[in-house]
């Protein structure tokens, strides 16, 4: 019994540890994906479609990075390096 009640601490860790990088790699993915998409709309007319499209990106975006508003700019770019 006390196994169990150590090793859910313990799995509950390493998931969190593991996702870290993930979630600062999602948000960078997140801001590529809407200056991508602010490069496109700069040469076109901005359509209803486009416009729907640039504010889900941009909720996409402050959900994903939300957690990050806080860092630095050498520490992201730190961490940024580790995403593929």
């Amino acid at each position: 019994m006390k196994l169990r009640i150590l090793a859910f601490p313990v799995f509950f860790g390493l998931i969190l540890t593991s996702c870290g990088e993930d979630s600062i790699c999602d948000c960078i993915r997140a801001s590529d994906e809407l200056n991508a998409k602010y490069d496109e709309l700069r040469t076109k007319a901005l359509s209803n479609k486009g416009q729907k499209e640039v504010k889900e990106l941009i909720k996409t975006k402050k959900a994903k990075c939300k957690e990050f508003e806080q860092m630095s700019g050498p520490e992201m770019m730190k961490r940024k390096a580790s995403c593929k």
